[in-house]
């Protein structure tokens, strides 16, 4: 990809009143911090909880702590995405989408250092909201800042948004235990609010940038989006968004919190089940490589889910049956499943065609699909902890989350607008 290609001029005006010149400078250079602040974001919207996961076991013999805090640890990314991911919209109008996304990447940064100063498990479980309340700020905001920034690009830029998102799920896991055996966990924690504080740093600069307006922007440009026909929570599209976003999350979450026990409990090392976790998040990313554009383009998007569903199934079985010796091969079928977070945010930006329906619909799909969510590591971790083992779990929270995310994503199969569902129109 040309970078002139990445960063041709929008073909409908910015909502930013400083770019109407067709050409020059100034909008390049706007661009160009926008795809930097964009990305950087990016990459820290998934390692607050990636950093995390791999190093509870060593925490929790330190703290104290039981397998159902696990859990609770697990579910505490979905409370902050349900709640924040609700509200984040109504920030946005009041702050606009650039100061937005600085406030979510300073909370990201000051919760992060200071969870790895942490003295009891109550402090922590605190602190950590504190960085995740960042992280659901930021997984909202970004996709209305792409659309707003680089409308004429969205299948390129959600590829960049989701390429980052994956490294920075996948390199936490894989350094994590590693570190922490060197330095402590206490530096394998603090040391990703670098990366955060850094990002919050590039969306400062782009909010403050010569010629640009501190003013709300993205979703209520100047000249005046208006708003959906219906609020969005009255909208059966946008409900069965978030119940196929939910599904997805709630096993991409559950994963992310239970993979290492489970490989641990087969007899696996520490080292090894956190390396794992970074090979399935690999797995998705080079999923989500392809996964926006084929995205945009098709014009039904069932076939799609239904491959990220059975890299599921795939997984899972291989997991429950045989974790010892093909454990790799099974991490890279959950990343196909996994991957379907790809598919999902792609839609969400795909699925509307304007900068305040895009941040409508991702506000709601996020924070309800969040919620919905939240019951998928909980769960889990509870009926393994009521049976004495996993089967239970595998067959009634990972499949029966399946099961749901099959009938509603062929129900949603056909690509339309938020827009036009919320003013009664149908698919075509």
């Amino acid at each position: 990809m040309r970078p002139s290609s990445l960063l041709a001029r929008p073909d409908r005006p910015s909502a930013r009143p400083d770019t109407t010149a067709p050409t020059g400078a100034p909008v390049l250079r706007g661009r160009l911090l926008a795809l930097a602040a964009i990305t950087c974001a990016a990459l820290n919207l998934r390692l607050v909880v990636t950093s995390l996961s791999p190093l509870l076991t060593t925490i929790g013999a330190e703290f104290g702590f039981t397998t159902t805090v696990v859990g609770v640890f697990g579910a505490l990314p979905l409370v902050a995405f349900a709640l924040f991911g609700l509200a984040t919209p109504a920030v946005m109008r009041r702050l606009g989408a650039e100061a937005t996304a600085v406030l979510s990447m300073l909370l990201a940064a000051v919760g992060q250092l200071a969870r790895a100063f942490a003295p009891d498990t109550g402090t922590l479980l605190l602190l950590t909201a504190v960085a995740l309340t960042g992280a659901a700020l930021g997984n909202v905001v970004v996709p209305p800042l792409i659309k707003q920034y680089f409308p004429d690009r969205l299948a390129a830029l959600s590829t960049v948004q989701m390429v980052a998102i994956h490294l920075g799920a996948l390199f936490p896991p894989l350094v994590a235990v590693p570190l922490a055996e060197v330095a402590g966990w206490r530096v394998a924690l603090g040391a990703w609010s670098l990366l955060a504080l850094a990002a919050a740093g590039l969306w400062a600069a782009q909010w403050r940038r010569p010629g640009g307006t501190a003013a709300p922007s993205a979703v209520v440009p100047a000249g005046g989006e208006p708003p959906l026909a219906r609020p969005v929570w009255r909208v059966g599209m946008a409900w069965r968004m978030a119940v196929l976003f939910g599904m997805v999350t709630w096993n991409v979450f559950t994963l992310f919190t239970w993979l290492p026990t489970l490989l641990a409990d087969a007899g696996h090392s520490g080292a090894f089940s956190g390396g794992m976790v970074s090979l399935m998040v690999g797995s998705s990313l080079m999923f989500g490589l392809v996964a926006p554009t084929i995205t945009v383009r098709a014009a039904n998007t069932f076939p799609i889910v239904a491959f990220g569903i059975a890299g599921y199934v795939v997984g899972y079985l291989g997991i429950a049956l045989a974790p010892q010796a093909l454990a790799p091969l099974w991490s890279v079928f959950l990343g196909l499943g996994t991957g379907l977070f790809v598919v999902m945010m792609t839609m969400i930006n795909a699925r509307s065609t304007t900068a305040r329906g895009s941040a409508s619909l991702s506000g709601f799909v996020q924070g309800a699909g969040s919620g919905i969510a939240l019951g998928g590591p909980l769960l889990f971790g509870l009926l393994g902890e009521l049976t004495g083992g996993w089967a239970a779990s595998y067959v009634l929270v990972a499949g029966g989350s399946l099961a749901v995310a099959t009938v509603v994503a062929y129900v949603e199969r056909t690509p339309w607008s938020i827009e036009a569902a919320a003013a009664g129109h149908r698919p075509e």
